[in-house]
C-alpha cells in the first residue's frame, strides 16, 4: 500500500512510495520509493472500475501488486482508492450541535 509519487503514462511508469514501513536486510524499517512498469497486462483499477494510466495521479492511494524481474519492477496491478467526498452529518432543524444537555439527561 503506498501513495503515488509521479506518473508517466507515455513511459508507462507510476513511482509508488510505501505508506507502511518494511524491514530492511539491518533489521531496521524504511519507506521504500518504487517505479513500477506497466504493461498490457497490468490491471488498473481505481475502486473497482477499470481505468488507464493517464488517469492515475500523484498523492493518489494505490494498492500495488508487482513482480521484480531482471528487466525491472513490473506491475501486476494497481488499484487506486476511490476518492468519495466527505460531509458533515446534517444537523437536525431547530437544534444547533452547541445546546447544552441536562445533566440528567441520558443519550438513547
Amino acid at each position: 500500500m503506498g501513495e503515488i509519487v509521479s506518473v508517466d503514462a507515455e513511459k508507462n511508469l507510476v513511482t509508488v512510495r510505501e505508506s507502511v514501513s518494511s524491514p530492511n536486510q539491518k533489521g531496521q524499517t524504511a519507506r521504500r520509493t518504487v517505479t513500477l512498469g506497466l504493461t498490457p497486462q497490468t490491471k488498473l483499477l481505481r475502486g473497482k472500475t477499470s481505468t488507464s494510466a493517464a488517469e492515475l495521479k500523484p498523492n493518489d492511494f494505490v494498492v500495488a501488486r508487482y513482480a521484480e524481474t531482471p528487466t525491472g519492477v513490473i506491475a501486476l496491478s494497481l488499484r487506486a482508492a476511490d476518492v468519495v467526498a466527505r460531509t458533515a452529518p446534517a444537523i437536525p432543524a431547530g437544534t444547533t450541535s452547541h445546546e447544552p444537555r441536562d445533566a440528567g439527561q441520558r443519550r438513547p
